[in-house]
Protein backbone atom coordinates (compact mmCIF):
# COMPACT_ATOMS: atom_id res chain seq x y z
CA UNK A 1 0.00 0.00 0.00
CA UNK A 2 1.28 3.45 -0.96
CA UNK A 3 -0.02 6.70 0.58
CA UNK A 4 0.74 10.26 -0.58
CA UNK A 5 0.88 12.42 2.57
CA UNK A 6 0.72 16.07 1.50
CA UNK A 7 1.91 18.88 3.77
CA UNK A 8 1.94 22.50 2.60
CA UNK A 9 5.30 23.12 4.25
CA UNK A 10 8.25 23.93 2.00
CA UNK A 11 10.46 20.89 1.38
CA UNK A 12 13.52 23.12 1.78
CA UNK A 13 12.29 25.69 4.30
CA UNK A 14 10.75 23.13 6.68
CA UNK A 15 12.74 20.00 5.89
CA UNK A 16 13.27 19.12 9.56
CA UNK A 17 9.53 19.14 10.26
CA UNK A 18 8.89 16.98 7.19
CA UNK A 19 11.63 14.53 8.18
CA UNK A 20 10.39 14.36 11.78
CA UNK A 21 6.83 13.69 10.61
CA UNK A 22 8.02 10.99 8.20
CA UNK A 23 9.94 9.22 10.94
CA UNK A 24 7.03 9.56 13.33
CA UNK A 25 4.38 8.05 11.06
CA UNK A 26 6.69 5.31 9.80
CA UNK A 27 6.84 3.77 13.25
CA UNK A 28 3.09 3.13 13.23
CA UNK A 29 2.39 1.64 9.81
CA UNK A 30 1.75 -1.99 9.02
CA UNK A 31 4.33 -3.97 7.03
CA UNK A 32 3.82 -3.24 3.35
CA UNK A 33 2.41 0.25 3.88
CA UNK A 34 4.57 3.10 2.61
CA UNK A 35 3.67 6.66 3.59
CA UNK A 36 5.41 9.35 1.54
CA UNK A 37 5.43 12.63 3.45
CA UNK A 38 5.68 15.43 0.90
CA UNK A 39 5.87 19.21 1.07
CA UNK A 40 5.64 21.97 -1.52
CA UNK A 41 8.23 24.10 -3.26
CA UNK A 42 7.61 27.37 -1.40
CA UNK A 43 4.75 26.77 1.04
CA UNK A 44 3.76 28.17 4.40
CA UNK A 45 5.20 31.64 4.11
CA UNK A 46 2.08 33.17 5.61
CA UNK A 47 -0.83 30.74 5.57
CA UNK A 48 -2.79 32.76 8.08
CA UNK A 49 -3.57 35.00 5.09
CA UNK A 50 -5.93 33.23 2.74
CA UNK A 51 -4.54 34.72 -0.45
CA UNK A 52 -1.12 33.18 0.21
CA UNK A 53 -2.70 29.88 1.26
CA UNK A 54 -4.54 29.64 -2.07
CA UNK A 55 -1.26 29.85 -3.98
CA UNK A 56 0.09 26.91 -1.97
CA UNK A 57 -3.12 24.97 -2.50
CA UNK A 58 -2.68 25.01 -6.29
CA UNK A 59 0.46 22.89 -5.99
CA UNK A 60 -1.44 20.36 -3.89
CA UNK A 61 -4.12 20.12 -6.58
CA UNK A 62 -1.50 19.63 -9.27
CA UNK A 63 0.15 16.81 -7.31
CA UNK A 64 -3.17 15.05 -6.82
CA UNK A 65 -4.15 15.39 -10.48
CA UNK A 66 -0.84 13.90 -11.53
CA UNK A 67 -1.53 10.91 -9.26
CA UNK A 68 -5.04 10.66 -10.73
CA UNK A 69 -3.49 10.45 -14.18
CA UNK A 70 -0.54 8.20 -13.42
CA UNK A 71 -1.85 6.06 -10.55
CA UNK A 72 0.43 4.28 -8.13
CA UNK A 73 -1.13 5.43 -4.83
CA UNK A 74 -3.90 3.98 -2.66
CA UNK A 75 -4.83 7.16 -0.78
CA UNK A 76 -4.18 10.90 -0.97
CA UNK A 77 -3.85 12.63 2.40
CA UNK A 78 -4.28 16.36 2.93
CA UNK A 79 -1.96 16.57 5.91
CA UNK A 80 -2.28 20.35 6.09
CA UNK A 81 -4.91 21.31 8.65
CA UNK A 82 -6.60 23.94 6.45
CA UNK A 83 -8.28 21.43 4.08
CA UNK A 84 -6.58 22.62 0.86
CA UNK A 85 -8.66 21.42 -2.09
CA UNK A 86 -10.64 18.89 -0.08
CA UNK A 87 -13.97 19.07 -1.91
CA UNK A 88 -12.28 19.64 -5.27
CA UNK A 89 -10.16 16.50 -4.94
CA UNK A 90 -12.97 14.28 -3.72
CA UNK A 91 -14.90 15.28 -6.84
CA UNK A 92 -12.23 13.85 -9.15
CA UNK A 93 -10.07 11.35 -7.26
CA UNK A 94 -10.92 7.65 -7.37
CA UNK A 95 -8.92 6.82 -4.25
CA UNK A 96 -9.67 7.91 -0.67
CA UNK A 97 -8.90 11.58 0.05
CA UNK A 98 -8.45 12.25 3.76
CA UNK A 99 -8.28 15.56 5.60
CA UNK A 100 -6.24 16.36 8.70
CA UNK A 101 -9.03 18.42 10.27
CA UNK A 102 -11.86 16.01 9.48
CA UNK A 103 -10.00 13.00 10.83
CA UNK A 104 -8.89 14.73 14.02
CA UNK A 105 -12.19 16.51 14.70
CA UNK A 106 -14.31 13.42 14.25
CA UNK A 107 -11.89 11.19 16.17
CA UNK A 108 -11.95 13.70 19.01
CA UNK A 109 -15.74 13.34 19.03
CA UNK A 110 -15.36 9.59 19.71
CA UNK A 111 -13.24 10.32 22.78
CA UNK A 112 -15.13 13.17 24.42
CA UNK A 113 -18.21 15.31 23.99
CA UNK A 114 -16.36 18.54 23.11
CA UNK A 115 -12.89 19.23 21.76
CA UNK A 116 -10.40 22.06 21.43
CA UNK A 117 -7.92 22.99 18.68
CA UNK A 118 -4.52 24.63 19.27
CA UNK A 119 -3.60 26.86 16.32
CA UNK A 120 -0.46 28.83 15.37
CA UNK A 121 -1.67 32.39 15.97
CA UNK A 122 -4.66 34.67 16.62
CA UNK A 123 -5.19 35.46 12.94
CA UNK A 124 -6.01 31.81 12.28
CA UNK A 125 -8.71 31.43 14.95
CA UNK A 126 -11.58 32.33 12.62
CA UNK A 127 -10.53 29.84 9.94
CA UNK A 128 -10.18 27.01 12.43
CA UNK A 129 -13.62 27.77 13.82
CA UNK A 130 -15.16 27.70 10.33
CA UNK A 131 -13.98 24.20 9.47
CA UNK A 132 -15.52 22.21 12.38
CA UNK A 133 -18.69 24.29 12.07
CA UNK A 134 -18.74 23.39 8.38
CA UNK A 135 -18.54 19.71 9.35
CA UNK A 136 -21.66 20.18 11.49
CA UNK A 137 -19.71 20.15 14.76
CA UNK A 138 -20.61 23.60 16.09
CA UNK A 139 -21.85 22.18 19.40
CA UNK A 140 -18.85 19.85 19.77
CA UNK A 141 -16.21 22.58 19.34
CA UNK A 142 -15.33 23.98 22.76
CA UNK A 143 -12.39 26.26 21.92
CA UNK A 144 -9.83 27.36 19.38
CA UNK A 145 -6.76 28.55 21.27
CA UNK A 146 -3.74 30.25 19.65
CA UNK A 147 -0.08 29.98 20.44
CA UNK A 148 2.33 32.74 19.34
CA UNK A 149 3.76 32.06 15.88
CA UNK A 150 2.90 34.88 13.48
CA UNK A 151 5.74 33.62 11.28
CA UNK A 152 4.26 30.16 10.74
CA UNK A 153 7.37 28.81 9.04
CA UNK A 154 9.44 29.58 12.14
CA UNK A 155 7.86 26.53 13.76
CA UNK A 156 10.61 24.64 11.93
CA UNK A 157 12.91 25.76 14.76
CA UNK A 158 11.25 23.40 17.25
CA UNK A 159 12.97 20.53 15.42
CA UNK A 160 16.44 22.07 15.53
CA UNK A 161 16.54 23.84 18.90
CA UNK A 162 15.78 22.20 22.22
CA UNK A 163 15.19 25.61 23.78
CA UNK A 164 12.61 26.56 21.15
CA UNK A 165 10.96 23.16 21.53
CA UNK A 166 10.77 23.63 25.31
CA UNK A 167 9.17 27.04 24.82
CA UNK A 168 6.70 25.58 22.33
CA UNK A 169 5.79 22.80 24.73
CA UNK A 170 4.98 25.37 27.43
CA UNK A 171 2.79 27.29 24.99
CA UNK A 172 0.90 24.15 23.95
CA UNK A 173 0.34 23.11 27.55
CA UNK A 174 -0.94 26.60 28.44
CA UNK A 175 -3.22 26.71 25.39
CA UNK A 176 -4.54 23.24 26.19
CA UNK A 177 -5.40 24.29 29.73
CA UNK A 178 -7.26 27.32 28.37
CA UNK A 179 -9.23 25.06 26.03
CA UNK A 180 -10.04 22.67 28.87
CA UNK A 181 -11.24 25.58 30.99
CA UNK A 182 -13.71 26.34 28.18
CA UNK A 183 -15.05 22.78 28.17
CA UNK A 184 -12.71 20.79 25.90
CA UNK A 185 -12.41 17.11 26.81
CA UNK A 186 -10.01 16.26 23.96
CA UNK A 187 -7.45 18.58 22.34
CA UNK A 188 -5.25 18.52 19.26
CA UNK A 189 -2.65 20.82 17.68
CA UNK A 190 -2.71 22.07 14.12
CA UNK A 191 0.66 21.85 12.39
CA UNK A 192 4.21 21.06 13.56
CA UNK A 193 3.50 21.17 17.33
CA UNK A 194 1.47 17.99 16.85
CA UNK A 195 4.56 16.11 15.70
CA UNK A 196 6.75 17.68 18.38
CA UNK A 197 4.43 16.88 21.28
CA UNK A 198 4.01 13.29 20.13
CA UNK A 199 7.77 12.91 19.69
CA UNK A 200 8.14 14.01 23.30
CA UNK A 201 5.58 11.45 24.43
CA UNK A 202 2.83 13.90 25.37
CA UNK A 203 -0.50 12.21 24.63
CA UNK A 204 -2.45 13.73 27.50
CA UNK A 205 -2.27 16.93 29.55
CA UNK A 206 -3.82 16.93 33.01
CA UNK A 207 -5.71 13.79 32.04
CA UNK A 208 -7.14 15.30 28.84
CA UNK A 209 -6.19 13.42 25.63
CA UNK A 210 -3.85 15.25 23.26
CA UNK A 211 -4.22 13.57 19.86
CA UNK A 212 -1.20 12.24 17.98
CA UNK A 213 -2.47 14.02 14.88
CA UNK A 214 -0.24 12.84 12.06
CA UNK A 215 -0.09 9.22 13.20
CA UNK A 216 -3.86 9.21 13.49
CA UNK A 217 -4.15 10.64 9.98
CA UNK A 218 -1.75 8.12 8.45
CA UNK A 219 -3.44 5.17 10.17
CA UNK A 220 -6.85 6.44 9.04
CA UNK A 221 -5.58 6.59 5.46
CA UNK A 222 -4.25 3.06 5.74
CA UNK A 223 -7.64 1.87 6.99
CA UNK A 224 -9.63 3.74 4.32
CA UNK A 225 -7.37 2.41 1.57
CA UNK A 226 -7.96 -1.12 2.89
CA UNK A 227 -11.72 -0.57 2.95
CA UNK A 228 -11.57 0.75 -0.61
CA UNK A 229 -9.86 -2.44 -1.72
CA UNK A 230 -12.43 -4.55 0.11
CA UNK A 231 -15.56 -2.73 -1.07
CA UNK A 232 -14.58 -0.76 -4.17
CA UNK A 233 -16.13 2.36 -2.61
CA UNK A 234 -14.27 5.39 -1.22
CA UNK A 235 -16.57 8.39 -1.73
CA UNK A 236 -20.23 9.20 -2.37
CA UNK A 237 -20.96 10.42 -5.89
CA UNK A 238 -24.33 11.79 -4.82
CA UNK A 239 -24.55 15.60 -4.49
CA UNK A 240 -21.47 17.19 -2.85
CA UNK A 241 -18.77 14.93 -4.33
CA UNK A 242 -20.51 14.17 -7.63
CA UNK A 243 -17.81 13.71 -10.27
CA UNK A 244 -17.78 15.92 -13.38
CA UNK A 245 -18.57 14.16 -16.69
CA UNK A 246 -15.50 12.88 -18.50
CA UNK A 247 -16.11 15.11 -21.52
CA UNK A 248 -16.28 18.19 -19.29
CA UNK A 249 -13.01 17.17 -17.65
CA UNK A 250 -11.38 16.96 -21.09
CA UNK A 251 -12.80 20.34 -22.08
CA UNK A 252 -11.53 21.99 -18.90
CA UNK A 253 -8.13 20.36 -19.26
CA UNK A 254 -7.78 21.83 -22.76
CA UNK A 255 -9.19 25.24 -21.86
CA UNK A 256 -6.93 25.70 -18.83
CA UNK A 257 -3.95 23.80 -20.20
CA UNK A 258 -3.90 21.13 -17.50
CA UNK A 259 -2.30 18.04 -19.09
CA UNK A 260 -3.45 15.78 -16.26
CA UNK A 261 -7.09 16.48 -17.19
CA UNK A 262 -6.90 16.27 -20.97
CA UNK A 263 -7.73 12.56 -21.12
CA UNK A 264 -10.84 13.00 -18.97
Amino acid sequence: MRIWFQLLSSETGMKHFIAATQKHVDRAMLPGTKVEVRGTTKGVLGDQYRLFWHYDSREVLDNALRIRQEGGYDAFVLANSLDPGLVELREVMDIPVLSFMEVNCFTACTMGERFGVIVPNRKMIARYREMPIGYGLRDRLAAVEPIEFDDVRSQEDIFTSEAVADAMEKQVVAATRRAVAKGAEVVFCAGPPGTMMAQRGHFAIDGVPLLDTYTLLAKSAEMMASMHKLTGVCVSRHLLYEAPPKELVKKMGAAYNVPALRDG
